[in-house]
């Protein structure tokens, strides 16, 4: 499974909800050229925080285990288990998914904003620093994009 995801300096992706900066240069052209014609799979709040639900053009997943209505265009798994042998699904989000599921992970697309931000939901630096090489960076003027491999 491959991830792509944002987060400030300290880990943080998001704030009551929603993206806690306003835009990052590239980034969202990035997403989607990047998870266009492939499988996305998110928890609800990132579904439920997404503005345009499904994400367009994408199959998408939303792991819950509540009760949720959704569009005929996106599907409810409880868990991952059903994406362990499928390499090419993207998660996107959130933090709760992505800190239970770091095992899954093969390879990671980070953008790291430069800027702090007041968040309230983080993913674990340490554990995709313990866990994974950088293969290289890519420096911009609001933030980096990193890709990162399994070790």
């Amino acid at each position: 499974m491959k991830l792509i995801v944002a987060c400030d300096p300290r880990g943080g992706i998001g704030y009551q909800n929603s993206l806690p900066w306003k835009n990052l240069s590239g980034d969202l052209a990035r997403f989607r050229t990047l998870t266009t014609g492939q499988v996305v799979v998110m928890g609800r709040n990132t579904w439920e925080s997404l503005p345009k639900k499904p994400l367009p053009n994408r199959l998408n997943f939303v792991v819950t285990s509540k009760e949720l209505d959704l569009s005929t265009d996106a599907l409810v798994v409880s868990d991952l288990s059903s994406f362990k042998t499928f390499k090419s699904a993207w998660l996107i989000g959130g933090a709760q998914l992505i800190n239970s599921n770091w095992d899954m992970i093969d390879e990671i697309h980070l953008s790291r904003t430069t800027a702090e931000y007041t968040c309230d939901k983080f993913i674990d630096l340490v554990q995709l620093e313990n866990d994974f090489e950088n293969m290289y960076t890519l420096i911009f003027d609001d933030h980096t994009y990193e890709f990162w491999k399994r070790k």
